[in-house]
C-alpha cells in the first residue's frame, strides 16, 4: 500500500493534473535562462576564435596586397607590380627572361663575329706568330730585342698593306714635277715663244709663259690624282720603327711594359685598319680621288685607354701611352712568359656592361665584356658627302662618331702643295671616334701584361719542361 502524502502536496498534485501545461511552461521558464547562460558561453569562444583567424587571414592578405613586389630584370633596373605576384604571373615571367636569355646570347654571338669577323676568315689578325708574341723568352735581352724588331716590322707592314687595299697615295714628288715643268719650259720658249731661253722673255712672254707652267703642273697633279681613291700617307698613323723600339727595355724586369706597348702597337693597328676600310667603303663607288667623298686622311691618332674606365686601378691607366720601363727590383707588371702558363682567359659575355655617360652620350666604357678604345681622326671630305661617310664609319665594326669640328678647306692653298680635291666643296673634319673590341677574342691574343692590367680572369693550364706551354689547339 502507497504511502499517504500530506495533504498540503496532495492538492498541488491534484492542481497540476489538471493544469498540465502551466506545469510545463513553468519549468521551461526556470531552465531555458539557465541552460542558455551556459550555451551562449560555449557558442560565443567558438565565434571569437573564428572571429579571430579570419581577421589574421585579413591581414595577412591586407599586407599582401600593400607590399611592392619586385621582378629582377638582368641588366636593368627591377620592376615594381601594382599587383599580388600570382604564381601564374611568377611563371610567364620566368618564360619570358627565358626566351630574352636566349634571344641575348644570340644577339651577342652576332656582334662578337661582326666584331672581327668568322672564326676562320677575322677581320683582325696578329701582326705575328703567337711564338714570336707573346709567347717568347721573356728571360733572354736578345730574343725580347729581335721580338721587338720583328714586331715593329709587322706593324709598319700592315700599315702599307691598309693604304694599299684603299687605294690611297700622295701627290706626286717635288722633284719630279719640278723635273717635267723644267722639260715644258723649255719646249715652250723654243717652239712656241721662239726664244733662245727665259731671259730673252718680254714681260707678256713671261705671263704666257708662268700661265703654261701652271697647268704642266696641275695636269701632273691631275694624273697622279686620277690613280688613287685618297690622299693617305703612312706619317698619317703612329707607325713605330726599329729605331723607336730599340733600347726601350733593357732587362728581364721590363718584359711586361714591353708586352704592354707592343699589344698597343696592334690594338692601333686594329682600330686604324677599321677607319681605313670604312673610308674604302665610303669612296668605293669613286673612280678618283676627285670623286671620292673622303679625299685625304691627315692623321689618326688611338688615345690611351681611359684610366676611369677601366676596372684594376694603376696599370691599365698608362696603357696605350708611353708606359716607362722598370728602373730596378720586381717589374709591377707580371712578365711575358707568364702568358705562356695560362688558358684562353674567361669571359662571361652575361655580366653587366656597365655604363657612364659622364665620359660620351653613349655611356659605353671598358668594363668585363668589352673594350672602348677612342681615337681622334683628322681628315678632308667633300661636304655634302659627310652623312656617307658616318654611316660608312658607323656601319664598320661598331664606330661611333662622338663628336666633330668642322672648318672650310681651301682647295687652292691645297692645290699649291699637290693636293686636288675636286670642284666641290669640301671640309677640314675632326672626328672623335668611340670603338668597341668584345674581349673574348682580343684576350685571347693579349700577354698577360694587359690581361692583367684589365682584370682579365685565365684559368692555369698545363706547363710542361723549361716553362713552355702544353698546346692543346693552335696558337694565335
Amino acid at each position: 500500500m502507497a504511502a499517504k502524502l500530506p495533504k498540503q502536496l496532495e492538492s498541488v498534485v491534484s492542481w497540476a493534473k489538471y493544469n498540465t501545461l502551466a506545469v510545463v511552461f513553468s519549468a521551461m521558464v526556470v531552465l531555458v535562462p539557465v541552460g542558455g547562460y551556459f550555451a551562449a558561453d560555449l557558442m560565443g569562444e567558438g565565434v571569437r576564435k573564428e572571429t579571430a583567424r579570419r581577421a589574421e587571414v585579413y591581414n595577412q592578405l591586407t599586407t599582401a596586397s600593400n607590399a611592392k613586389a619586385l621582378l629582377p630584370v638582368p641588366g636593368g633596373e627591377p620592376i615594381q607590380l601594382d599587383s599580388i605576384a600570382t604564381e601564374q604571373l611568377v611563371e610567364q615571367f620566368g618564360a619570358a627572361l627565358e626566351k630574352y636569355s636566349k634571344d641575348a646570347s644570340e644577339v651577342y654571338a652576332k656582334a662578337s663575329a661582326f666584331n672581327n669577323g668568322a672564326s676562320r676568315d677575322p677581320k683582325h689578325r696578329p701582326v705575328v706568330d703567337s711564338a714570336v708574341f707573346p709567347r717568347y723568352d721573356a728571360k733572354s735581352n736578345a730574343v725580347a730585342e729581335q721580338v721587338r724588331f720583328q714586331f715593329a716590322d709587322a706593324v709598319a707592314a700592315a700599315y702599307a698593306t691598309l693604304l694599299k687595299e684603299a687605294r690611297a697615295g700622295s701627290p706626286p714628288q717635288d722633284s719630279a714635277v719640278t723635273k717635267s715643268v723644267e722639260a715644258a719650259e723649255k719646249r715652250y720658249i723654243q717652239g712656241d715663244l721662239k726664244q733662245e731661253s727665259r731671259a730673252k722673255l718680254n714681260a707678256d712672254q713671261l705671263a704666257q709663259l708662268d700661265g703654261f707652267l701652271g697647268k704642266i703642273r696641275i695636269a701632273e697633279y691631275t694624273e697622279a690624282a686620277k690613280k688613287i681613291s685618297m690622299y693617305c700617307e703612312l706619317a698619317a698613323f703612329d707607325i713605330p720603327s726599329r729605331s723607336s723600339v730599340t733600347g726601350l727595355y733593357k732587362k728581364p724586369s721590363d718584359a711586361g711594359a714591353q708586352d704592354t706597348a707592343l699589344f698597343d702597337m696592334q690594338w692601333k693597328l686594329w682600330v686604324a685598319s677599321d677607319v681605313m676600310r670604312a673610308f674604302n667603303a665610303a669612296n668605293r663607288s669613286a673612280g678618283s680621288v676627285l670623286q671620292s667623298p673622303v679625299k685625304r686622311l691627315v692623321s689618326l691618332n688611338v688615345l690611351p685607354m681611359e684610366s676611369a674606365s677601366v676596372p684594376s686601378a694603376g696599370e691599365a691607366s698608362s696603357l696605350g701611352g708611353d708606359a716607362a720601363p722598370a728602373e730596378g727590383g720586381e717589374a709591377p707588371i707580371a712578365p711575358a712568359a707568364a702568358v705562356a702558363a695560362t688558358a684562353d682567359p674567361v669571359i662571361d659575355p652575361k655580366q653587366e656592361a656597365r655604363r657612364d655617360f659622364s665620359k660620351r652620350f653613349t655611356g659605353r666604357v671598358t668594363n668585363g665584356v668589352y673594350d672602348v678604345r677612342v681615337a681622334e681622326v683628322s681628315f678632308v671630305a667633300e661636304t655634302a658627302k659627310l652623312p656617307q661617310v658616318f654611316d660608312a664609319l658607323a656601319a664598320e665594326n661598331f664606330i661611333t662618331v662622338t663628336n666633330v669640328r668642322l672648318a672650310p678647306a681651301d682647295p687652292f692653298e691645297a692645290a699649291r702643295m699637290g693636293f686636288l680635291f675636286g670642284p666641290q666643296a669640301v671640309s677640314q673634319v675632326t672626328a672623335t671616334l668611340e670603338t668597341i673590341w668584345f674581349r673574348d677574342w682580343t684576350s685571347k691574343h693579349m700577354p698577360s701584361s694587359v690581361r692583367t692590367a684589365l682584370g682579365i680572369n685565365a684559368a692555369p693550364a698545363a706547363v710542361g719542361d723549361g716553362g713552355a706551354p702544353v698546346e692543346s689547339g693552335q696558337g694565335m
